[in-house]
């Protein structure tokens, strides 16, 4: 295991354990104790101006062309992020699998763990193919911060259809580049 691995295992060990309990101490009343947090509704794909970078789209506009992403900071995981969601919106999974590193790994509700871009672009090619409108999908990054200096955590929520999810992302820089190395999703309770 390359000391990069490594590194991406121990992050993602310490981080989302407490994603998980950040998210469930958001729930309220007595769902937070079932150990379920309170689904978000997706207001719109935007992120409030607060929190938005001025680098960074917030949209899943399909506009432009994603050029790679190469500012360092936390709007560069967030841009990263957005690209992913465009590349859903347009049902184009070679454009999703492009915004993995190569050695990254997705765990996509419903699907087996796919490890490597291959892997990566099937799982998300047969998430595209399945019923649900991924063309009228809502996306909303909740929150992007940095864990240490080439590492950053991206939380998001997403309606697919009447589905509601939840996607948490781990996002690393790679060659001058941010990726993802590690993605989760899972259907919002």
């Amino acid at each position: 295991m390359s000391k990069i691995s490594q590194r991406r295992a121990l992050l993602l060990a310490m981080i989302v354990p407490a994603m998980l309990v950040t998210g469930c101490a958001a729930g309220s009343g007595t769902q937070a104790m079932k150990g379920a947090a309170s689904p978000v509704e997706p207001t719109d794909t935007e992120v409030p101006p607060d929190e938005a970078s001025p680098e960074a789209p917030t949209g899943t506009g399909t506009e432009m062309e994603s050029p790679p992403v190469t500012d360092m900071g936390v709007g560069g995981a967030r841009a990263v992020v957005q690209q992913f969601f465009n590349g859903l919106k347009e049902k184009k999974p070679d454009q999703v699998a492009k915004t993995f590193a190569d050695d990254a790994v997705a765990a996509v509700a419903g699907q087996p763990t796919a490890t490597g871009t291959d892997a990566i672009q099937d799982v998300f090619k047969k998430q595209i193919d399945r019923p649900g409108n991924h063309a009228q999908a809502t996306h909303n990054i909740d929150e992007a911060r940095m864990a240490g200096d080439n590492d950053a955590i991206v939380r998001s929520t997403s309606k697919v259809g009447d589905r509601n999810m939840r996607e948490l992302f781990v996002v690393s820089k790679d060659g001058g580049e941010w990726k993802i190395s590690r993605f989760m999703s899972n259907v919002a309770s």
